[in-house]
């Protein structure tokens, strides 16, 4: 049995983010019912799909480059995880949260680009 580690993930937006704490990978297929002709059964075809990763981290640093990236609609490169999975993400999102009596953490997300479907 293979154990793969959340270190073996790479997050890249003008380089490395060090401090990426979890990355999550999402990937949904929007799918289509059809009854088709003489049939009395409807029939499901995938139509797309579409991927979104989430990058949690600590280091404010990072914030910087993501916040200055999303105003310019950039992307950014993920690889790794249990299925060696990898693609080019368009930044949709940073958020940052702050509580009281814990440590900042920092949210980007991003959706896969067509590039990344070469």
């Amino acid at each position: 049995m293979a154990i793969t580690l959340g270190k073996d993930c790479t997050v890249s937006i003008g380089g490395t983010i060090a401090s990426a704490r979890s990355v999550t990978l999402e990937t949904n297929v929007e799918t289509i019912q059809i009854n088709e002709f003489g049939s009395r059964e409807n029939a499901v075809y995938p139509i797309r799909y579409d991927r979104t990763v989430t990058v949690e981290f600590n280091d404010s640093s990072d914030l910087g480059a993501a916040n200055s990236y999303i105003t310019s609609g950039a992307s950014f490169q993920v690889t790794g995880g249990a299925g060696s999975w990898g693609f080019t993400a368009v930044l949709t999102g940073v958020s940052e949260s702050d509580p009281i009596d814990g440590v900042a953490t920092f949210t980007m997300t991003g959706k896969l680009t067509r590039e990344g479907l070469r």
